[in-house]
């Protein structure tokens, strides 16, 4: 159909005050889902019984793009680990949050599995899919901090065939081995932002299984809450087969094909880590995705970020490829003489960036 995006995004809205009186009630669960349900998407939404009839109402005019799959808690994927979730918070559970409960934890574990049954049933016949969280609030401000009607468009319209999620933060890679799943889970640590990622059908069954089975094995470990964290191997095991966004929560929508602002929070809280880490691959991959915006004056041009990024761009380079690097070099030089911005900025930071040798 003409203007509709080749992409079935899915999502889940449940109500589980049944469970935990504190979980969302039905009206603020239907509250947050409002600016998803108006988006003109192929939308697979799994419920159960007691909020499909108000999804229904808000989604008729786009019924022909819809397709409700009302799924009691009992009945999904995730509800098999309901006892050992249970038996293990009673243990041990250092992030308790009044607001969840461990229903509520594996309905957001269950994330992947609900995507794989869109694949496998793929009731729109798209070539690719995306996970929309349920609850991304009034004009999407859990997503996005100046939305706009047409970012989500946007964002399905261009898609690579890569599974495509953002990154928040540089978590110690330490801690994907057995011996460290104690200390990892002693406290939230912000891998990837689990409320978008889109897929193709083969890469998204490979990954979201893997998923699955790191959900299974954390949660028999006696840990688990959320499901970024289960991330972290991810990131790894299917390096080449990911798009990286970078940013917050917030950036998001902004920032999910290619990054377009909070910049600054990406070279801090991403690049640097990277660096100062020795991960030096991710290092690099992020810095080309923040140059090449500058170079394509896709964003305000700040030269003390922008000299930042190419020193270390060069030094992780340095660590991974000399002859790649001195390329970098020989740009750097070029700049230098010919943008006197460039070269103002760099004499600045010359001795905090170790640059001498140009």
């Amino acid at each position: 159909m003409a203007g509709i995006p080749d992409c079935t995004v899915t999502t889940a809205c449940y109500t589980l005050q049944k469970y935990h009186a504190k979980a969302r009630s039905v009206e603020e669960s239907i509250q947050s889902i409002e600016t998803l349900l108006a988006i003109p998407c192929y939308l697979v939404i799994y419920c159960n019984a007691e909020v499909e009839p108000y999804i229904k109402e808000r989604r008729a005019s786009l019924s022909h793009l819809t397709k409700i799959v009302v799924q009691e808690f009992e009945e999904l994927w995730c509800h098999s680990l309901l006892e050992t979730v249970r038996k293990n918070r009673e243990i041990w559970w250092p992030t308790r949050d009044s607001r969840t409960c461990s229903e509520t934890h594996l309905i957001t574990c269950n994330k992947a599995d609900f995507v794989l049954q869109t694949i496998q049933s793929n009731p729109f016949h798209t070539t690719r899919f995306a996970w929309v969280d349920s609850n991304i609030g009034k004009n999407a401000s859990k997503i996005s901090h100046g939305y706009s009607n047409q970012m989500l468009l946007h964002v399905l319209h261009h898609l690579t065939d890569k599974f495509h999620i953002q990154l928040i933060n540089v978590t110690d890679k330490k801690y994907k081995e057995k011996e460290h799943k104690r200390e990892y889970y002693e406290q939230y640590r912000w891998v990837a932002c689990g409320c978008l990622f889109t897929t193709t059908k083969a890469i998204g069954m490979t990954i979201l299984n893997r998923v699955k089975e790191l959900i299974v094995e954390t949660t028999q470990q006696g840990y688990g809450h959320g499901e970024e964290m289960f991330y972290l191997e991810i990131l790894d095991e299917f390096y080449d087969d990911i798009h990286r966004g970078y940013g917050d929560y917030q950036d998001i929508l902004h920032n999910f094909i290619r990054p377009t602002t909070n910049v600054v929070y990406i070279y801090w809280n991403l690049i640097m880590q990277y660096h100062d880490r020795g991960y030096h691959r991710e290092c690099i991959d992020a810095c080309r995705a923040l140059i090449a915006q500058f170079d394509a004056f896709a964003l305000e041009i700040n030269y003390d970020l922008y000299v930042r990024l190419y020193s270390v761009y060069y030094l992780s380079m340095l660590q991974m490829d000399a002859a790649m690097a001195e390329q970098i070099a020989h740009q750097i030089r070029h700049y230098y003489r010919i943008n006197p911005h460039f070269s103002h900025q760099f004499e600045n930071l010359r001795s905090i960036c170790k640059m001498e040798s140009f």
